[in-house]
């Protein structure tokens, strides 16, 4: 009998149908879901015979090579170590129908066999995307003036500034490296997903977004609204996008600029202490936004 797993993320419900027990994976275990009617249905199937590899690849990596096959779907071909020549899996993703299909070599069960590994092989950016959501490298916090989001280069102090308002302003994290953006009628909202790097911060929640703030690191704190172009300037490196895909671009271009237009960004170059909590504030509330 197969097993099947469902999880909800952002309000996408994804049902994993694999011919093998999966071990659960805590970052997960927030957005385990009871059975119901899937938005997507990724089925694992072990096989002896995984098509070949693309001639030409869209795109290359160390871990996965990217074609397409006969019907014009994306195509996935994964790699255990990045020198063997032989791939050990290929998922197929077919978003008109919302059917994921990953084969895998029945020697390689170890890289499906938990939650994480399996869920690797779904390319949820994809399946995000489909349902105008955006995936951004940022620290999510939820307050109460609304979501607030720290992006910026690793390192920069995204954590720092995130855990400044939970400890100074009762603020909630929310999610601490990858939130999810969604976009619902004009209604931008950020969710926790599994992915939360090491802050270990993957809340199954959402909250409105209130603004985007654009981390520099300095001696004294100083905030400034971006315009709607300095924005997407400043939000676009931080978006998770299948560069190989021109569809894919065009779409996350769009989404990008259109939250650069809805929602304030913000840059703020700060200090590590309650200095730059008490700037934001200061900036939110000459523009109205408390």
């Amino acid at each position: 009998m197969p097993t099947r797993t469902y999880i909800t993320v952002s309000d996408i419900s994804i049902c994993l149908a694999t011919d093998h027990p999966l071990k659960e994976s805590k970052a997960f275990l927030p957005f385990l879901t009871e059975e119901t009617e899937p938005d997507i249905e990724a089925v694992f199937s072990a096989t002896d015979s995984l098509p070949p590899l693309p001639h030409s690849p869209l795109f290359t990596d160390r871990a996965y090579r990217i074609g397409r096959d006969a019907a014009g779907n994306p195509q996935k071909f994964f790699f255990e170590i990045p020198e063997d020549p032989v791939h050990y899996a290929v998922s197929t993703f077919d978003a008109a129908h919302g059917k994921i299909c990953v084969d895998y070599r029945p020697e390689y069960v170890r890289c499906v066999s938990e939650l994480s590994n399996s869920f690797y092989h779904l390319g949820f950016e994809a399946i995000l995307l489909q349902r105008n959501r955006l995936c951004l490298h940022a620290s999510c916090v939820r307050t109460h003036l609304g979501g607030l989001l720290f992006s910026g280069v690793s390192g920069i102090g995204k954590s720092t500034q995130a855990e400044l308002w939970c400890s100074t302003r009762g603020a909630e994290q929310i999610n601490g490296d990858r939130p999810i953006l969604s976009c619902d009628d004009g209604r931008w909202l950020a969710w926790g997903s599994p992915y939360a790097g090491s802050s270990k911060y993957h809340v199954n929640a959402s909250c409105p977004i209130t603004a985007i703030v654009l981390l520099a690191q300095a001696d004294t704190c100083t905030v400034r609204r971006l315009s709607p172009a300095q924005a997407f300037r400043g939000l676009w490196p931080g978006m998770t996008v299948h560069s190989w895909d021109p569809d894919f671009v065009a779409q996350a271009s769009a989404l990008t600029a259109g939250l650069a237009a809805d929602i304030p960004v913000y840059a703020l170059s700060c200090t590590p202490d309650e200095r730059a909590v008490t700037s934001l504030e200061d900036a939110l509330a000459k523009e109205g936004r408390i």
